[in-house]
């Protein structure tokens, strides 16, 4: 006579309900944080996208200040005619907003140092944007290692309801339950 080994019918759905629990468990708590943290490292690309582009204007206008710089004194001299007192002052203010320091006048010797004072400033403007460039590169592969960890959560917590589920059916498929 053979013995057989038979595990209790509640067991097995107890188990099984126990699957689900926990799968639900997982997707409720785990894996909601998860896609919050990626939704988190999405929103400062986009952040950082921004800042770039508007970086990036505020180089392109540095440039026009140094063309309108360089047009207005060859203007000047060629016409043999000091810059206006009223024209100075406006261009002095508006380079001053841009060094964020004091410029005395706007003279061909002055010119060189005012130059090189506005290409340090474009200078450190794009190093700001590499910089954020080189964030948003680690940001992207940080958002593709949680999507990946995201993925298998989910597909784990999946396979937990499906064989759960299985073995809640297990009651009702047991054929001794119907051999009795």
């Amino acid at each position: 006579m053979a013995i057989r080994w038979q595990i209790p019918t509640w067991s097995v759905v107890a188990i099984g309900l126990l699957m689900n629990i926990v799968s639900a468990l997982m997707t409720n708590f785990y894996i909601e944080d998860e896609v919050q943290a990626a939704n988190v490292l999405t929103q400062q690309q986009i952040s950082n996208d921004k800042l770039i582009a508007l970086t990036w204007q505020q180089v392109e206008a540095i440039d026009r200040k140094r063309e309108y710089l360089l047009t207005l004194m060859v203007i000047s001299e060629a016409s043999n005619h000091h810059i206006s007192s009223y024209l100075s002052q406006f261009v002095v203010n508006d380079i001053q907003s841009w060094l964020g320091e004091s410029v005395v006048e706007i003279t061909k010797p002055a010119l060189p140092e005012i130059m090189d004072k506005l290409v340090n400033l474009q200078s450190s403007q794009r190093d700001k944007i590499n910089q954020l460039y080189i964030e948003n590169l680690s940001l992207i592969e940080s958002q593709s290692d949680k999507s990946k960890n995201i993925s298998m959560l989910k597909s784990l917590a999946l396979f937990l309801q499906i064989i759960g589920l299985g073995l809640v059916l297990a009651r009702d498929l047991s054929w001794r339950d119907y051999n009795k």
